[in-house]
């Protein structure tokens, strides 16, 4: 018996049923899509203030309703960010839904409408695509077909996988009624109804990469494939050979894994590392990393592409390489941060910087340095940044020796205006160091590097403190103890380098973290009166209160620190006021 048809209903229909059920917690946006048996909208959260994915069926169907059902299942296996994340699922009524992430951006099909994609782009959107499907296939889920319409591509060219109807995960469930589209996107066994293993989807990833390289669809008869190169005279040999070996109709010729595909882009396309074999390793692979700087440059020069000019080097730390670079589209100098491939080669850490440069991003203070934006390309991670022209903290004192007293009292008020700002949006900067410190050819300082810590290495070594000695001498005593950090160890971390400023070394110094960490915890501050009599009374116990061991000492926020500081300035200037008009009547006395 034929099931009966179904048919949408209208938008504002649909619009109202949704609005009936879900509205208590999400405001609809706008209706993005919709097809015979389920509606995607955008929506806001309104529990937790965030821009989601809202997938609604609306048809009480069993069949259906089971199938949508199950796709949400195996979607939240999954947890990597080429695949789209289910936050929730569930049935109201006659209604059911699954809550997710938005991606901003389009589908492959809109952005290869254009015209074929950058092959830069091929080589991001294929690291992608794999590595997803490395981590579906290690959760016992075969893809089975990759659409266009159904592969996002968000702003900055990264690729995610919105759609698992037809996934083996689903099959004992999909409606015998329905037949997937886009069968030129399934291998050939799948076509005919096999449930595939993971040589299916190393067909699938090629013929979505042959798409993206050629604007074609591959034909269902391999013996019409053409050559990348009939199609784009300028395809490289090693992405056509690649391609080439994973559309054939034999699942044996192929690619045994998805994870040996990109391995094979590795090591004869020459743009990407193996992401396992690097975090397993936990280790560096590049002779960059012990400085062979000309391979480091040269593999950069290639990803910038035509995006920017790399001019030269500006420094090194912890997290990667500055470069000063030339923006090729605004026609202007920036800094250019790339990041150790090492750091990014886990896709949640890739994920979580993200996350903390955009919100670093949202900072505007002149005393903080602007990003620009965020980018990634041939296995690198970067991001840009206002070019500051001027030394850092530590280069001016390694230069000119302990600042006066003025400029340091500068350095504080403006990097505590920065802090105030940058903690009252949510962000602690956990590195907080001299190198991180620059100084504009107007004397004023910008802090550099905000969420860097916390992004690229979270909760591990030193709490994210980083030091080119290798032992951070400038973070507080909990966040190299491992426990909790909040705006407080900032307010330490500042109050050190203040010292440092004053006096042309570190507070508390030592050849270790242990050496370092018992200075700090019995309070072997440095007497700054003695070093520096100009410093007055009031101001050095204002910094010695910031610099106390035990948290609930310290001044609770970067307001209060900067009030104090006034204050302790203002009794001084009163005080040699005083001094000054008593020698005066003195000097004058008759």
């Amino acid at each position: 018996m034929t099931p009966p048809a179904i048919t949408t209903p209208p938008p504002l229909t649909i619009f109202e049923r949704v609005e009936g059920s879900l509205g208590h917690r999400f405001r609809l946006e706008t209706m993005v899509a919709a097809s015979r048996e389920r509606v995607l909208f955008t929506a806001q959260d309104k529990l937790l203030s965030r821009r989601v994915s809202l997938r609604v069926n609306l048809y009480p169907d069993d069949q259906i309703r089971a199938w949508f059902l199950r796709e949400a299942e195996a979607l939240a296996q999954l947890d990597h960010p080429a695949i789209r994340h289910v936050y929730d699922a569930g049935v109201i009524g006659d209604l059911a839904y699954r809550v997710g992430n938005w991606i901003e951006g389009e589908s492959l099909q809109e952005a290869v409408q254009r015209g074929p994609r950058p092959f830069p782009a091929v080589h991001i959107l294929a690291r992608d695509v794999l590595s997803g499907l490395e981590h579906a296939h290690a959760h016992g889920i075969i893809v089975r077909r990759i659409a266009p319409t159904s592969l996002l591509v968000n702003l900055v060219g990264r690729g995610t996988v919105t759609d698992l109807r037809f996934c083996n995960w689903t099959l004992p469930v999909v409606p015998p009624s329905e037949s997937p589209t886009a069968k030129t996107f399934m291998a050939p066994e799948v076509r005919e109804g096999a449930s595939g293993d993971p040589t299916s989807d190393v067909y699938t990833a090629a013929a979505i990469l042959y798409y993206a390289v050629t604007g074609q669809e591959p034909p269902l008869d391999s013996l019409e494939l053409k050559r990348p190169s009939e199609l784009r005279p300028n395809c490289p040999k090693a992405i056509e050979r690649i391609l080439l070996r994973a559309l054939r109709p034999a699942a044996d010729d192929r690619y045994l894994t998805a994870a040996e595909m990109l391995e094979d882009f590795a090591s004869d396309a020459g743009t990407f590392e193996n992401p396992a074999a690097m975090a397993q390793a936990n280790a560096p692979l590049l002779p960059s990393e012990s400085d062979d700087g000309r391979h480091w440059e040269k593999r950069l020069r290639r990803a910038l592409g035509d995006d920017y000019e790399l001019l030269s080097p500006l420094g090194r730390g912890g997290y990667g390489r500055v470069y000063r670079v030339r923006d090729l589209h605004l026609e202007r100098e920036v800094a250019l941060k790339v990041l150790h491939p090492h750091l990014t080669a886990d896709p949640a850490v890739v994920e979580r910087f993200r996350r903390e440069a955009q919100l670093a991003a949202r900072l505007n203070h002149p005393n903080i340095v602007a990003i620009y934006d965020i980018g990634g390309r041939s296995g690198l991670l970067w991001y840009t940044m206002e070019l500051v022209k001027g030394p850092n903290l530590a280069q001016l004192v390694e230069k000119e020796g302990p600042l006066p007293l003025e400029k340091v009292v500068r350095l504080l008020r403006e990097s505590l205006s920065a802090l105030a700002q940058a903690h009252a949006s949510g962000l602690v900067h956990r590195d907080l160091k001299p190198e991180n410190m620059l100084i504009d050819q107007t004397g004023s300082l910008q802090i550099t590097d905000f969420g860097l810590a916390l992004a690229l290495r979270g909760q591990g070594r030193f709490g994210g403190a980083t030091s080119q000695s290798g032992t951070p001498m400038f973070a507080s005593p909990e966040q190299l103890l491992g426990e909790r950090v909040d705006q407080r160890s900032d307010l330490y971390s500042l109050a050190a380098v203040a010292c440092f400023a004053l006096l042309g070394e570190p507070p508390f110094s030592g050849q270790t973290v242990e050496q370092v960490l018992t200075r700090q915890t019995t309070n072997q501050r440095p007497e700054l009166r003695e070093r520096r009599p100009d410093l007055g009374e009031d101001v050095a116990l204002v910094l010695e209160r910031a610099l106390h061991a035990e948290v609930e000492e310290r001044f609770p926020s970067a307001p209060e620190f900067l009030q104090a500081l006034n204050r302790a300035l203002g009794k001084g200037l009163r005080r040699r006021s005083g001094e000054w008009a008593k020698a005066a009547l003195k000097w004058w006395k008759p």
